[in-house]
């Protein structure tokens, strides 16, 4: 899917800023924490029918084996925010992988791998088995209990493409606020930002926000469409919202580690991530 901005005033303008709708917001400030890495061996696993090409099966081990490798460096402990979608999506065992995966994040992240095997294996070789060993960092410090963020979509969280998404948020003191998107069946590396953008471009914001703002829902829209080229009829994205009590610049596009590397340089105090599932149907 590809969220675009869709001006909607003297002409259709079409800003694209992801392949597709995920949003993410995070808070940013410049204390430093130092890390702890070591590096560990992971598995991970997954089905591999003649319905799915061998990149989907082995991404999907990929992704387990990672969060492998942060489970045994302790993180399964950790907890995240609630991402929501598991309970509708039509594939809730793919769902919850992607939701484990940010539970892992809040208390740690893989900096580096290197995939020692993958092919098939595993009960009458019917799945993708991928091994790694991984640099793991684990993040130091604590988030700040009096610095947080509250968003959400509405209570929808299943939509047909061509639906459009309003974020609606809550700060409970004034703070940097970046918008990504992450969409694991098409860019599993990358994070895309979705706001601030060219049609709003400041984003120290206090209290009840929205995005659009409400000053820019006649002008703009952030738009949902399915992703190109996928053979299946539904897929999962990610809204991530991050406020930085800094003002803290991100890329249009940004490697998941070179972005969690430097929130780790920043200390968990200084940041907060609220993340937002749902799920996109094709429509027939």
């Amino acid at each position: 899917m590809h969220l675009k901005f869709m001006n909607i005033c003297d002409h259709l303008l079409y800003l694209l800023l992801a392949s597709k709708t995920a949003i993410f917001l995070v808070f940013f400030s410049m204390s430093s924490f130092a890390d702890i890495s070591q590096s560990k061996k992971g598995e991970g696993m997954s089905y591999w029918d003649d319905r799915t090409s061998k990149k989907e099966a082995c991404d999907k081990a990929l992704l387990e084996a990672k969060n492998d490798v942060l489970r045994k460096l302790g993180l399964e402990n950790f907890q995240s925010n609630l991402v929501e979608t598991c309970t509708d999506t039509g594939d809730k065992a793919e769902c919850e992988l992607y939701q484990s995966t940010f539970n892992n994040i809040s208390g740690g992240y893989i900096k580096d791998f290197e995939i020692l095997e993958e092919g098939r294996g595993g009960n009458q070789n019917k799945f993708c088995v991928v091994k790694i060993i991984a640099e793991a960092i684990k993040f130091r410090g604590e988030h700040d209990p009096n610095f947080v963020v509250s968003a959400n979509i509405g209570t929808r969280k299943r939509f047909f493409e061509g639906s459009d998404l309003i974020i609606y948020g809550e700060l409970n003191k004034k703070a940097y606020v970046n918008i990504l998107g992450w969409y694991p069946d098409t860019d599993k590396d990358y994070y895309h930002k979705l706001y601030p953008n060219k049609l709003e471009k400041k984003n120290y914001l206090q209290g009840k926000f929205s995005i659009p703002n409400k000053n820019n829902q006649s002008k703009y829209k952030l738009y949902i469409t399915f992703p190109n080229n996928l053979k299946k009829n539904e897929t999962q994205e990610f809204i991530i919202v991050l406020a930085t009590k800094r003002k803290f610049a991100i890329l249009n596009k940004i490697k998941i580690s070179e972005l969690l590397t430097r929130l780790n340089d920043l200390g968990k105090v200084n940041w907060y991530m609220q993340k937002i599932g749902y799920s996109i149907l094709r429509k027939k």
